[in-house]
């Protein structure tokens, strides 16, 4: 799989916006909007399922400048 295609995968959220740096989001099942959002993914779940999102898609979002060290 190439990158742009990881990129375009519809089953992965899309990039958060850079307010959210360091924190989890919660999709909605749509991945058109983020429902919760905070620095402890249990409560940003839990916040989610509250808001009528049991299905959320939960994401953690890179600081920003911060290095991804991985393998493809």
């Amino acid at each position: 799989m190439s990158s742009k295609q990881i990129l375009t995968n519809p089953s992965r959220p899309k990039p958060a916006p850079p307010e959210y740096a360091g924190q989890w989001v919660a999709w909605n099942k749509a991945q058109s909007e983020i429902v919760a959002h905070g620095r402890e993914v249990a409560e940003v779940r839990k916040a989610a399922v509250a808001a009528g999102h049991s299905d959320a898609i939960l994401q953690k979002v890179r600081k920003l400048n911060a290095s991804f060290i991985g393998q493809a």
